[in-house]
């Protein structure tokens, strides 16, 4: 099992190499930006990180030159108040999908096909039931998890600003988010490793030796980045994770490529 699990491994890393060479990595410079840090949630359970990560967002935002406005206040969904932005970050926001509006969706839809950008942390992916513009844009939705366990994180795309200064592998204490509906025509860029993971008695339908933990998506004109590591409010103290977010938030305003000209 373990030579099965490594060759997957490699072959995912190498087929990631190569595609590689047609993806686009520029980014753009953060000063002078604004980010909207979204922090609502609906019925469902409510993380106790959501302080934590937009705390985290304020600090660095301080530190390089962006504004960043927080709210928790689904009324900034309309065209006025998001042409202000250039990206959405939902900081653990979760359920969101019963709080909007179609007239809210659409703007929120709208932001995106001019390029605006959008960050999900970890609880994020808990949004997208009965929305699957959404759903497609974040990139897949959260199905469930094992227990709160120690995990392996293995990168296998380390030439995305998010994943370039995180080592080949590292090892973290989060939940293994199991997703349904993923994107296919998302970027993979770090996988958890499932050899040993304690699913205390239920397990994915088909078990792989990999399950995809942090991506991005170049959508419907716009840009989007997601993590599924954060649950615990420390991991917005961690410099590692707040390399990846940064690198992100980078990433996603820079906007999709200009179409060449023939």
């Amino acid at each position: 099992m373990f030579r099965i699990t490594a060759f997957l491994l490699c072959a995912l890393a190498l087929l990631g190499s190569c595609a590689n060479e047609r993806q686009d990595d520029r980014t753009a410079d953060l000063r002078g930006k604004s980010v909207l840090v979204f922090t609502g949630h609906g019925d469902g359970y409510v993380h106790e990180n959501i302080a934590a990560s937009a705390r985290m967002l304020q600090e660095m935002a301080a530190e390089n030159g962006f504004a960043a406005d927080t709210t928790s206040d689904t009324a900034v969904f309309c065209d006025d108040s998001l042409a202000k932005y250039d990206a959405i970050v939902y900081a653990n926001a979760s359920y969101v999908e019963p709080l909007l509006d179609s007239a809210q969706r659409g703007a929120f839809e709208r932001f995106v096909r001019r390029g605006g950008g959008f960050v999900g942390l970890h609880a994020a992916a808990c949004t997208g039931r009965g929305w699957e513009w959404f759903t497609q844009m974040i990139g897949g939705r959260f199905d469930f998890h094992p227990p709160l366990q120690r995990l392996t994180l293995k990168v296998v795309d380390q030439s995305h600003p998010s994943t370039a200064q995180l080592p080949d592998t590292l090892q973290t204490e989060d939940e293994l988010y199991v997703f349904k509906r993923l994107n296919p025509g998302a970027r993979i860029l770090a996988i958890w490793e499932t050899a040993g993971v304690d699913w205390a008695g239920r397990k994915p339908e088909a078990l792989t030796p990999s399950i995809p933990a942090v991506w991005c998506n170049q959508f419907d004109g716009g840009r989007s980045w997601y993590t599924a590591l954060g649950h615990d409010s420390q991991n917005y103290d961690d410099p590692q994770y707040r390399a990846q977010v940064l690198g992100a938030l980078r990433w996603v305003v820079a906007g999709p490529a200009p179409e060449k000209q023939p």
